[in-house]
């Protein structure tokens, strides 16, 4: 009796050993989260994004989970997903193939058998798709896509249904918590490669983080989604693809979804963007580093506090700018963007001899972090970007919010700073229209009792103001 106990706990084992064994094997490594907010001219690309996905599709090993907002009058596409839709829909895309999803208890709004008008501007509906992926479609690593427009503070508008809202950068970390986390965040839209933006998003216990982001900081055009899912591939025989990587040496590799890592799926994404939009300016980002990078440039700030002003004025008339819009004004462009390349400002300080040693010095380190934060990056500088000379890959592409906030803008009268701060600012200002405020970035290392500048938000209220 003995040995047949000892038998049957035998065959359990091996029983239990294979079962887990095919499970490991069979678990997806990835679930990819698309949240295409087309309430506006964007729409125009949704759909050719959607192409991209299925035609690239081919492997198993990640799921690829879609949220999509249409609107009336930018594209009549039916073909894509087999119809005209102008309302919200969710997909789950496949190889050669989609299904549309029904939205169950965490997304109920959402029916096959229903139209539903969502608000993609809300926050509640970006943490909610997130929690139902994560539900539904459990992976060992997740990365969100945010595809819009964009301009610094604000993205994924929509103005549908008598609303004008927006996903503030603040909003995010105000409103999703640590569950809604992702290992990549993939910003494909607009002027959204900010300092400010990336410590909103650093890597904390109690909101939302992503450790490695993609962001663009002038304006971009959309992915191409089809070459960046046919890289991945459980039959990595072959191993490489016919494209040469233009970071790294050699080949750019065939990836194995099922095994492929954070930074290895990051370093494919820039690769691809780069293959597809040499004219633009992008950067891929490991943020574990942004908390670093603010405790520098901190430091910085109270060192720059005890220095002449028109020093510091001459600074930023000097440092690369990243202006959004073809055909405005300048003095438009400066005030609608105010900023400038983070590692070129802190170098230009660290080579300004007017300046004390030791700011000198802090500045120096504070180029070394942002080049720990800069994995890679590129700037293209054509039509319809400006032409920028020494941009330096690698180092260059991540801007900080530091406008010429001394200047008066000529159609109000009142400083560039003025008009800043509606926005960047350590208050609530969500009463202030297509504001919200609330920026950490502002917020941590702010000591407003004691009149001096404790942080680099602070020193910027003291040189435009005092």
């Amino acid at each position: 009796m003995k040995n047949k106990v000892n038998i049957s706990l035998i065959i359990l084992f091996i029983v239990s050993v294979a079962t887990t064994t095919i499970h490991s094997q069979t678990d997806t490594g990835w679930t990819i989260m698309y949240y295409g907010a087309g309430s506006n001219s964007s729409e125009l690309d949704l759909l050719k994004d959607i192409k991209g996905m299925i035609k690239g599709k081919q492997s198993k090993g990640y799921e690829l989970i879609t949220l999509i907002d249409r609107i009336e009058g930018f594209s009549n596409n039916s073909k894509t997903l087999g119809e005209n839709f102008t309302d919200t829909k969710l997909y789950r895309i496949d190889a050669n193939s989609y299904h549309e999803l029904s939205g169950k208890e965490i997304l109920p709004e959402f029916k096959k058998e229903t139209s539903y008008e969502a608000n993609m501007g809300d926050a509640d509906l970006l943490k909610r798709f997130i929690k139902y992926c994560k539900t539904y479609y459990p992976a060992k690593h997740y990365m969100l896509v945010l595809r819009s427009h964009g301009n610094g503070w604000r993205m994924c508008p929509d103005k549908e249904a008598g609303i004008d809202d927006a996903l503030h950068s603040t909003e995010l970390s105000d409103v999703l918590s640590i569950d809604e986390s992702v290992d990549i965040l993939g910003l494909d839209l607009c002027s959204m490669a900010g300092l400010e933006n990336f410590y909103e998003w650093r890597p904390n216990e109690t909101s939302f983080s992503a450790d490695y982001i993609l962001a663009s900081a002038p304006v971009s055009s959309s992915w191409d989604y089809k070459s960046i899912f046919s890289r991945l591939s459980a039959d990595t025989k072959n191993g490489f693809s016919k494209q040469n990587n233009y970071f790294e040496e050699g080949k750019e590799k065939i990836l194995d979804p099922f095994k492929m890592t954070p930074d290895q799926f990051s370093k494919l994404l820039i690769e691809e963007i780069y293959d597809s939009q040499k004219w633009s300016s992008w950067g891929l980002f490991d943020n574990t580093k942004i908390t670093d990078v603010k405790l520098k440039i901190d430091e910085l700030a109270r060192l720059l506090s005890v220095e002449k002003n028109a020093t510091i004025y001459s600074i930023l008339e000097r440092s690369s700018g990243y202006y959004n819009e073809k055909g405005i004004k300048k003095e438009k462009q400066e005030v609608a963007f105010p900023y400038v390349d983070a590692y070129d400002f802190a170098q230009k300080i660290s080579n300004t001899q007017e300046l004390h040693q030791k700011t000198r010095i802090k500045a120096k380190e504070v180029c070394k972090i942002i080049d720990q934060l800069v994995i890679h990056s590129y700037y293209g500088g054509k039509d319809p970007l400006p032409k920028k000379s020494g941009f330096m890959e690698g180092k260059n592409g991540v801007y900080m919010i530091a406008p010429r906030g001394n200047q008066v803008y000529t159609p109000t009268g009142k400083t560039f700073w003025e008009h800043v701060k509606k926005w960047y600012s350590p208050y609530d200002q969500k009463h202030i229209a297509k504001a919200y405020g609330l920026y950490n970035w502002c917020i941590d290392g702010m000591k407003p009792k004691n009149e001096k500048a404790d942080n680099f938000y602070e020193y910027l209220d003291f040189l435009f103001t005092k």
